[in-house]
């Protein structure tokens, strides 16, 4: 059928209708067109608002929340920022010479059985060196003084394993063997 046609069929229709049937009829079609529209339209766009509202709080404490890590972040880089400026660059610092020297102001040189370089661990764009050091026949009295003077350092050092026996002659010595860690930076 073409479209005149239908329309011809449809307004001889509405023609034999009377006035009150056109009313009810105008109005089921608006109730229609009303319900539809609320069904496809509305209610979908209400009910996305309810959801988004209560995304609401969960958004702001995850707001919050970044907010803190950004914080966070930042004092750490200034952390790190200050260490690397501690940290020199390639073979400008020996922790064997500088641990021979701390051991000579203490005055337990002589207590150095060894002090000995361990395999360097690279670590991009940091470099760890470590160095073993055993000492024998020391008190205590005399090795928290030079290990406090070791962490000290003007350069970054950490005391990584320490491991301390009594002498079994006398136990008022003490035997012990430590892992000392210097950083420096790589060729970048």
């Amino acid at each position: 059928m073409r479209r005149k046609e239908v329309l011809k069929i449809v307004h001889s229709f509405f023609a034999r209708l009377s006035p009150r049937e056109r009313f009810i009829l105008g109005g089921g079609a608006a109730a229609v067109f009303l319900l539809v529209g609320y069904f496809v339209f509305a209610a979908p766009l209400l009910d996305r608002m309810e959801a988004l509202d209560r995304l609401i709080p969960q958004k702001e404490k995850e707001v919050r929340e970044f907010i803190r890590l950004k914080e966070e972040y930042q004092g750490l880089s200034k952390i790190v920022e200050k260490i690397e400026g501690r940290l020199p660059s390639r073979n400008q610092f020996s922790p064997l010479s500088f641990l021979e020297e701390r051991a000579a102001k203490n005055q337990i040189r002589a207590n150095i059985a060894y002090i000995r370089p361990l395999a360097p661990q690279v670590r991009e764009p940091y470099h760890e060196i470590p160095v073993e050091v055993r000492m024998e026949n020391v008190t205590l009295a005399q090795m928290v003084p030079f290990l406090a003077s070791v962490e000290a350092a003007p350069y970054h050092l950490r005391i990584k394993r320490l491991s301390m026996k009594t002498r079994f002659s006398d136990p008022s010595y003490l035997d012990a063997t430590f892992v000392v860690s210097s950083y420096e930076k790589g060729a970048s």
